[in-house]
């Protein structure tokens, strides 16, 4: 059966995160869609509207000029919201008495600013009115103290917008900008591309003309302005991902790596990219050293950020995977800390099973009955088969069976290993039950369950270490039911020796083996 996956304590999304690529420079109103801890959340394609504020400023230019103070955002805010035309002729007025005020004009173009801002969603044509206003005055501060990176960096601010809403002139000026600003306060932001590739992103999200090496060359040139981001090697990465290029997905953060990028999202994208390339193998455990290396980035992960409960829950399932149990349980214990949640509860009591701790299974399994988890979860009949309690077993299993739509064909073959060992009669739940077969290797299992297919037939239809757990392991029930008890005894051995450590098969060889 497939090894045992429970949904992770917190939304993750594989898929490019656009939202991402706002740094603190731009205030954006972020939107998600269907945040479910039992399901990866999706993420909406729509960018709401944001609000502009100043980044941190260092000593303006390299020469010895007064630096720029930054207008306090609150105040700034609240007074544009109050009475934005007031605070602006104010500021025009104090320009009649000191035109050359660079601090003034440089309040003046964040009020304007700020205005644009206000008006953008109902009279756009004024709020880019005022844009331009802003622009002008942010240019008028630069000819009095040049090089001033408060301003260099409000005016990027405002290019980098506009990119990403698609007026692609703007991406020169944010260029050039961008080259003008010392390291650090480059530091601080997104490169340029980052906003095209955010743009184009949108666009074909929403038209759904999908052209990646537009998004592929963007992102590519974002890698170039700013060697050490860590935002454009990651959605580098994830791209390369979806497309099925681990090596190169993996070549690039790599690179990154040795640029010195160093985040807690850039650790955790490395950990996800090795751990999905071992997956995407079709048997995660023939890539051992991929969740090796998964699992030592989860660890750089950890200490960059407050704690969650996904990069614990992550780990723990890399050292059950890796045969590090009592890391795992460590891990699983702080899961359960964080976010003692039912369907965690449920995940950490099947682990338990899994490697044969049974009663610290049935408690944790009761927190997750008292979390309001049902006996028509996975977690029930399994970690009752797992030790050998067949009646609750067969039990809950009907509870499952009810509550199912349709069933796959590992639930058929468990039907009928319940019934074995209990006399219980599950062929009129399951009748009119659609069955699921997910590909060919299932076909091939249940084929051979209902004697459509010899064990031969079988053992040369596996080509992993996954598949060659359930032959050797199907092929052991079987004699076992037949009484064939040495052959059985062989099977099962074989089973436990492919190391597969999240599968049913595992403590249910382990189960039958201490019975002969």
């Amino acid at each position: 059966m497939q090894p045992l996956k429970k949904p992770k304590p917190s939304a993750t999304n594989s898929e490019i995160d656009a939202m991402e690529l706002y740094r603190n420079d731009l205030r954006f109103v972020k939107q998600r869609l269907g945040s479910s801890p039992a399901r990866f959340a999706s993420l909406s394609a729509r960018v709401a509207s944001a609000l502009l504020c100043c980044a941190l400023f260092s000593a303006c230019s390299q020469q010895s000029i007064k630096p720029l103070q930054e207008p306090t955002l609150q105040t700034a805010d609240s007074e544009v919201t109050a009475n934005s035309s007031g605070m602006i002729r104010n500021l025009q007025q104090q320009l009649t008495q000191d035109p050359n005020n660079p601090e003034v004009h440089y309040k003046l173009g964040f009020a304007y600013n700020s205005a644009a801002e206000q008006l953008k969603s109902a009279e756009p044509e004024k709020s880019a009115a005022q844009r331009k206003l802003a622009i002008a005055e942010f240019r008028k501060v630069l000819e009095l103290v040049p090089g001033n990176e408060a301003t260099l960096t409000a005016l990027y601010n405002i290019y980098y917008d506009d990119i990403v809403k698609g007026k692609d002139q703007s991406l020169t000026q944010a260029k050039t900008i961008f080259t003008q600003l010392s390291p650090g306060a480059r530091e601080a932001l997104n490169p340029p591309s980052l906003a095209l590739f955010l743009q184009r992103y949108i666009a074909q999200k929403e038209s759904a003309n999908k052209q990646p090496e537009e998004l592929l060359d963007a992102l590519l040139s974002a890698t170039r302005e700013q060697p050490t981001n860590d935002k454009a090697y990651i959605q580098l990465a994830k791209m390369y991902r979806t497309m099925g290029l681990y090596p190169l997905a993996l070549a690039t953060l790599k690179q990154a790596e040795t640029n010195q990028v160093q985040s807690r999202d850039f650790f955790q994208t490395l950990a996800e990219t090795y751990e999905e390339r071992a997956e995407a193998s079709g048997c995660s455990y023939e890539l051992n050293k991929s969740l090796s290396s998964a699992a030592g980035y989860y660890q750089k992960a950890m200490p960059m950020g407050a704690d969650k409960a996904e990069l614990h829950y992550q780990l723990a399932q890399m050292f059950i995977d890796t045969n590090h149990h009592q890391l795992a349980l460590n891990e699983i214990a702080i899961v359960l800390e964080i976010a003692p949640s039912a369907e965690n509860y449920a995940w950490a009591a099947q682990t338990y099973s899994t490697i044969g701790k049974n009663q610290q299974a049935f408690n944790l399994l009761e927190k997750a009955k008292q979390q309001g988890l049902t006996a028509s979860d996975t977690a029930f009949h399994e970690i009752y088969m797992n030790a050998g309690d067949w009646q609750k077993a067969a039990v809950t299993f009907t509870e499952y069976l009810q509550a199912q739509r349709e069933i796959s064909i590992y639930d058929a073959i468990k039907a009928d290993i319940i019934h074995d060992q209990t006399d219980w009669d599950f062929s009129k739940i399951a009748r009119g039950k659609k069955m699921a077969v997910r590909n060919e290797w299932e076909g091939a299992v249940y084929a051979y369950w209902i004697n459509k297919i010899n064990r031969q037939q079988l053992q040369q239809a596996a080509t992993n270490r996954c598949e060659l757990t359930e032959y050797y392991f199907y092929s052991g029930y079987r004699d076992y039911r037949a009484g064939k008890t040495s052959a059985a005894r062989q099977h099962f051995n074989a089973a436990l020796q492919q190391n597969t450590y999240r599968f049913i098969e595992r403590p249910l060889a382990s189960l039958f083996l201490a019975r002969n």
